[in-house]
C-alpha cells in the first residue's frame, strides 16, 4: 500500500512538472531532460515494486484497437526515420514525443484507479495555473516578444497558449462542482490563466477554446439565449480589444506579410513535399532543411525559421508518412467513438473535460502543430485516461 501511494504521488507530481521538459541535460551525444528523468524514475519504482500485478494479455485485449492504431503511427515514424536520415535528431523526437508519453500513459493507466482519474486533471490545472502565475511576472516586467505578445518561459506565445488552453477547459468544468472556499481559489487561478492566455494573442488558441466549448454545449444541449448572448459578448470584446493590433489588421486587410499569409506559404511548401514524399514522408526533424530546399519553387519566403508545418495533420503526414497519418486519424476516430458511447450511457464531467481538451488540440491543430512537443504529446495521450474501464 505504501509503494502504491508513492507511485500515485509520483504520477501527480510528474503531471504538475510537465514543463520541466524545457530543462535539458546533455551528456556527450545523449540528450534528455528533467521530465524524462522523472518518468524514468517513476517507471523504475513501479517496475521493482508493482510490475507483477498487471495482466498484459488482458491489457492488450482491452485496448487492442487503440494499440494497433498507435502501432501504425509508430511504424510510420520509424520507417520515415529509417529512409530519410538525420537519425540522431529523429530518434530524439521519437523518444520525447512518442516513447516517453506512451510509457507515462501506461504508468498512469495501471497506477491510478478509475475513481482518481480526475486527480490527473487537477494536477494539470495547477500546473497550468503555476505557469500562468510565472508568466504574469514576465508580463509585469515587460518581457514580451517584439510584437508585444506574452511568451513566458516558452519559445513561442503559441506554445504558452497551447499549454494553458487545456487548463482553461478543466477549470470551467471543475469550478461548478466544488465547495465555496475552494471555488474562490479556482476562480482566482482561472482568471490568472485567462489573463495570461489572452496576452499570448494566439488567435488560433482562442478559436479552438471557443469552438470546443460551443461543440460541447451543443452536445450537452445547454445552448440557451443567455449562453448565446455571453458567447457573442466574449467574441465582440475580443474583437474590439484587438482592433488596433497589427496582427488583426494584417488579417483583416489580407496583408501579404501577415501571419496567415506566412502560414499559407508554409502549407503550400508542405503540400509539395507530400507530393514528392507521399508514402513515407520526410522524417521527423527534417522539415526546416527540406523547407529551405523548396524555396526555389516559390517567391521569397515570408518566414525562414520554420521547424514544423504549422498544421497538425500535415506534420503527421510529413513526419510519419501515410501510415502514421492513418494511424493518428484511426486512433482519434476510435477515441471519439468510445467517448460518445460513454457520454450516452454514463455521462461525467471527466468525459466532457477530455472531449474539450481533444477538440482544442484538433481545432487548433488546423493552425499550429499541437502534438509535436514533449508537453503537448503527453496532454494528447492523457485524454485516453477518460476511456479507462
Amino acid at each position: 500500500m505504501k509503494s502504491k501511494k508513492i507511485l500515485e504521488n509520483l504520477i501527480y507530481l510528474t503531471v504538475f512538472f510537465i514543463p520541466l521538459y524545457l530543462a535539458k541535460i546533455k551528456i556527450g551525444f545523449f540528450s534528455t531532460n528533467v521530465l524524462e528523468i522523472i518518468i524514468s524514475a517513476t517507471f523504475l519504482v513501479w517496475f521493482f515494486s508493482d510490475k507483477g500485478k498487471i495482466n498484459f494479455q488482458d491489457f492488450f485485449q482491452r485496448y487492442k484497437k487503440y494499440i494497433i492504431a498507435g502501432g501504425l503511427m509508430l511504424i510510420g515514424i520509424f520507417l520515415s526515420t529509417f529512409f530519410n536520415g538525420n537519425h540522431l535528431e529523429s530518434w530524439g523526437i521519437i523518444k520525447g514525443w512518442f516513447l516517453f508519453p506512451l510509457i507515462f500513459l501506461f504508468l498512469v493507466g495501471i497506477i491510478i484507479p478509475k475513481e482518481k482519474i480526475d486527480h490527473i486533471f487537477w494536477a494539470y490545472f495547477f500546473s497550468g495555473a503555476t505557469v500562468a502565475l510565472i508568466s504574469m511576472g514576465y508580463l509585469i516586467l515587460g518581457h514580451l516578444t517584439y510584437d508585444g505578445r506574452l511568451i513566458g518561459f516558452f519559445n513561442s506565445p503559441n506554445y504558452l497558449a497551447m499549454y494553458l488552453a487545456p487548463a482553461i477547459i478543466i477549470s470551467l468544468f471543475q469550478i461548478q462542482n466544488r465547495n465555496l472556499k475552494l471555488k474562490n481559489l479556482l476562480i482566482f487561478l482561472s482568471i490568472i490563466i485567462l489573463i495570461a492566455f489572452y496576452f499570448t494573442y494566439s488567435y488560433g488558441a482562442w478559436i479552438a477554446v471557443l469552438g470546443a466549448l460551443l461543440i460541447i454545449a451543443l452536445i450537452k444541449k445547454s445552448i440557451s439565449l443567455k449562453n448565446i448572448i455571453i458567447a457573442i459578448l466574449i467574441i465582440i470584446v475580443l474583437f474590439f480589444s484587438q482592433i488596433n493590433n497589427k496582427k488583426l489588421t494584417d488579417l483583416l486587410t489580407a496583408n501579404p506579410r501577415s501571419s496567415l499569409s506566412s502560414r499559407i506559404m508554409i502549407w503550400k511548401a508542405s503540400g509539395k513535399m507530400i507530393e514528392n514524399n507521399f508514402w513515407i514522408g520526410i522524417g521527423p526533424g527534417n522539415f526546416q532543411n527540406t523547407y529551405l530546399k523548396y524555396q526555389k519553387f516559390y517567391p521569397p519566403y515570408l518566414e525562414w525559421a520554420v521547424p514544423h508545418p504549422n498544421n497538425l495533420y500535415l506534420t503527421f503526414w510529413l513526419y510519419s508518412g501515410i501510415s502514421g497519418l492513418i494511424g493518428f486519424l484511426v486512433l482519434t476516430f476510435f477515441w471519439f467513438k468510445k467517448i460518445f458511447e460513454k457520454i450516452k450511457t454514463e455521462p461525467s464531467e471527466i468525459l466532457f473535460m477530455a472531449l474539450g481538451i481533444m477538440l482544442v488540440i484538433l481545432i487548433h491543430g488546423i493552425f499550429d502543430t499541437t502534438y509535436f512537443k514533449n508537453d503537448l504529446a503527453i496532454v494528447f495521450w492523457l485524454n485516453f485516461l477518460a476511456l479507462k474501464k
